[in-house]
């Protein structure tokens, strides 16, 4: 399989705590993209975040075990500040239910730390292409339980609303912080809880609390 990978050049970030593994993944991806492409590896959310507010970003992959590191709020972080940039979780923790808060998070694709170049090339174009990609080891371990994306992953605005919620806000007050109707608030509520199969408002704020997206 021809490696290269067939998108536009882009601006990747590499967050990981552990350089040997940032850096073997950025020689990797160096051998794989477009040129004019750039990859820039990172061992610190706080670094990261400066690093995002330098520059436009096409990807970052992170891991998602790091001692004293809250991936989870950089994930929704970067959902909320940077939507346009795709997420991709590159870890060694397998299971179903990590997976299934990640994609929930609104992460675009989600790697076993012990793939290859075919699956981070597949990995890269499909989620550029706007869908999510789970390499073959975890879907095929995991596919009875996997929920799909169309029912689960959440959209900035279903975010921004649930943080909200989760913050006391009532239905009027998030309205007014959102630009938009109490109608709306209301079906963005409905979509949430259907899509987490949730079903009352203090479940959600639980999930919230769960999930840290407080």
């Amino acid at each position: 399989m021809d490696h290269a990978i067939d998108i536009p050049a882009v601006n990747i970030l590499l967050l990981d705590d552990h350089s040997l593994v940032s850096e073997g993944l950025k020689a990797l991806l160096m051998n794989m993209i477009p040129e004019g492409s750039t990859v820039e590896t990172i061992d610190t959310i706080e670094k990261a975040k400066k690093t995002l507010r330098e520059r436009p970003w096409q990807f970052v992959l992170t891991d998602l075990m790091m001692p004293g590191q809250q991936v989870p709020e950089f994930i929704t972080y970067i959902r909320i500040t940077y939507p346009e940039i795709i997420i991709i979780i590159v870890s060694s923790v397998l299971d179903t239910n990590t997976v299934r808060e990640c994609l929930a998070l609104g992460v675009h694709g989600y790697l076993s730390k012990g793939v290859g170049p075919d699956e981070i090339k597949l990995a890269f174009e499909n989620t550029y292409k706007g869908r999510v990609y789970i390499s073959s080891d975890l879907t095929g371990r995991f596919a009875s339980s996997l929920f799909s994306l169309e029912n689960t992953t959440l959209t900035k605005k279903e975010l921004e609303v649930l943080r909200l919620l989760a913050a006391g806000h009532p239905t009027r007050t998030v309205a007014e912080m959102l630009y938009i109707s109490p109608i709306t608030v209301m079906t963005h509520k409905r979509k949430l809880m259907q899509k987490l199969n949730l079903h009352s408002v203090v479940a959600l704020v639980k999930y919230a609390y769960d999930n840290h997206l407080t």
